[in-house]
């Protein structure tokens, strides 16, 4: 392992970790762009309702981003408090392949804590 991945990894798990302390009470979300004109969309919430709300409202603000309308959902996770090693596996599995800028609440995309976690994978049109 070359001495920028270990840099990147360590500031990834340091956000990570930093981030946690931040999502007990409150929502937010998460995009991550994939290779493939993908996007995983991430929102965590102490409601599954209200976590759905706004992914699906993150999830269309993406897409109006790329100057479209719409989106077809491909895939759709959710997760309940109970889920902490499903929550980390698929913030693990969210993170592989994506690109990280400074817009991605890394503690929506690595989420461990209490509360509903909702991910989609969506594609715009």
């Amino acid at each position: 392992m070359t001495m920028t991945s270990t840099a990147v990894r360590t500031t990834f798990m340091t956000l990570a970790i930093a981030g946690s302390a931040f999502i007990a009470g409150c929502g937010n979300t998460s995009v991550i762009e994939k290779q493939d004109t993908r996007y995983e969309v991430s929102a965590v919430d102490e409601s599954r309702d209200d976590a759905l709300a706004q992914v699906k409202e993150r999830a269309l603000e993406v897409c109006e981003e790329q100057d479209r309308d719409k989106y077809d959902v491909i895939d759709s996770r959710v997760f309940g408090p109970e889920d902490a090693t499903a929550k980390t596996a698929d913030g693990n599995r969210q993170l592989e392949g994506g690109t990280v800028n400074e817009d991605t609440e890394m503690a929506a995309a690595t989420h461990e804590g209490e509360g509903y976690k909702v991910v989609w994978t969506v594609r715009c049109r």
